[in-house]
């Protein structure tokens, strides 16, 4: 697949099926982030992988309430 066909292919996606995402892929997905260029280099990135429900609930309480 070639930029300009990746770029018409896109979804946004709002709705997420209540399935869990092997650690595998997870790892893929984060790996090919970090190849992607950043302007300066010496970005640190941290990542916070959250399955259980309960969790991502918690935490988006934080996040509306701009913590």
């Amino acid at each position: 697949m070639d930029l300009y066909e990746a770029i018409y292919k896109r979804r946004i996606v709002r709705d997420f099926k209540d399935k869990s995402i092997p650690n595998e892929t997870i790892k893929r997905i984060i790996n090919a982030r970090l190849q992607a260029p950043t302007h300066d280099h010496l970005r640190n990135w941290e990542f916070v992988i959250l399955k259980e429900k309960e969790d991502k609930e918690r935490t988006l309480q934080f996040v509306k309430q701009g913590v």
